[in-house]
């Protein structure tokens, strides 16, 4: 450490080097952004992949103000102490200027209240539970909640003209809040509502009791981790019904014994318009593969950020200002504009159907 000397200097000097320290600290060096998740799974390494891209492509086009843009991933294993544990982390580092993620549901909701409390700005990419609406002015997601895209499952559910369904969820912040809002927009019969632990192999009396009382839907708010060895039990035993499931099981697609299940998302590389299909090329491109919601989420929540920080510098109070007046981001998964409680306004899901291996488009809701 250097000591000072006695020296004193000009009355006026002192404050004018705190007001440039002050400055320096706010303007120069890489605009930091926290991102958390659990990354050790297939939708963590994913939307890693997407906020790798976005991060990418915009120090490729100069960064911001000609800093470059660079990112804190921390794990929160999706467990809501270690996510409040995290969000702790990233609202002491002043180099945070906004947070993208958490991924899961749980993990927001525990970690929002350390957001509220320190004035730091998180956009939540596929956090979809009702619960994160409205719980903090510094929480925002760009993924409908899972209300919205429940009624939008549930009329999709209706169009396929099924009278008797069963619904499977997994007991956590999200199956729960997905299923019961399915629940309620359904039109037709619920025969059965079951939770299930989330690391759930053994489907088979489930599937006996839908054969014997004849369902012909089951929906299923859950991950890929249960939602494999449902699909695959439940094919092998010849059930007649139809399976839909949400964004959770978008990895279930791949499976050989996916085939003509339907799935509501918030994106699908097969959508037709020009942000997304420059998305998905740059995407294949950098990683050698097709991106999937997750990926495409956090692509767009990354760039969403970033358009504040360009608009209004790095003031953490003056992103989540920027973020809550509505401005219009047109990005990969369609329009995103944040509303008053945090959720995107009008922004709704993409209907698919699997097709050898793919989410093929069947139309939007």
């Amino acid at each position: 450490m250097v000591r000072p000397t006695r020296r004193r200097a000009p009355a006026t000097f002192a404050p004018l080097v705190l007001l440039a320290l002050a400055a320096c600290a706010k303007a120069g060096g890489p605009v930091v952004l926290g991102t958390a998740g659990k990354w050790d799974t297939d939708y963590g390494a994913m939307s890693r992949r997407g906020s790798e891209l976005a991060v990418a492509q915009l120090n490729a086009a100069g960064g911001i103000a000609g800093d470059s843009v660079v990112l804190r991933p921390l794990d929160d294993r999706a467990n809501g102490a270690v996510a409040a544990a995290v969000a702790d982390s990233f609202a002491n580092d002043r180099r945070v200027v906004a947070v993208v993620g958490h991924l899961a549901s749980g993990a927001m909701v525990a970690a929002a209240p350390v957001y509220d409390a320190a004035g730091l700005p998180a956009v939540a990419t596929t956090a979809t539970s009702p619960d994160v609406t409205g719980i903090s002015p510094w929480v925002f997601r760009v993924v409908p909640s899972d209300s919205a895209t429940a009624i939008a499952l549930a009329g999709f559910a209706r169009t396929l003209g099924r009278q008797r369904a069963a619904i499977l969820y997994d007991n956590d912040a999200y199956g729960r809040g997905l299923a019961a809002a399915f629940q309620r927009a359904y039109k037709g019969r619920i025969v059965s509502v079951d939770p299930i632990a989330p690391d759930r192999a053994d489907f088979e009396p489930f599937v006996a009791w839908f054969k014997q009382q004849q369902v012909d839907l089951v929906f299923m708010a859950g991950t890929e981790a249960t939602g494999i060895p449902f699909v695959r039990q439940a094919r092998a035993a010849g059930l007649a019904a139809d399976l839909l499931g949400s964004d959770g099981w978008v990895p279930v697609a791949r499976d050989a014994a996916a085939a003509g299940i339907h799935l509501g998302v918030p994106f699908v590389a097969s959508d037709p318009r020009p942000a997304a299909q420059a998305f998905v090329a740059a995407f294949k491109q950098r990683w050698g593969m097709e991106p999937d919601n997750n990926a495409a989420l956090a692509y767009d929540a990354v760039l969403l950020v970033a358009e504040a920080v360009k608009a209004v510098g790095r003031d953490r109070a003056r992103i989540r200002a920027w973020l809550a007046a509505g401005n219009r981001f047109e990005g990969a998964t369609g329009t995103i504009r944040l509303g008053p409680t945090g959720d995107p306004v009008d922004k709704g899901i993409r209907m698919t159907k699997v097709v050898n291996g793919r989410l093929t488009l069947v139309g939007a809701r």
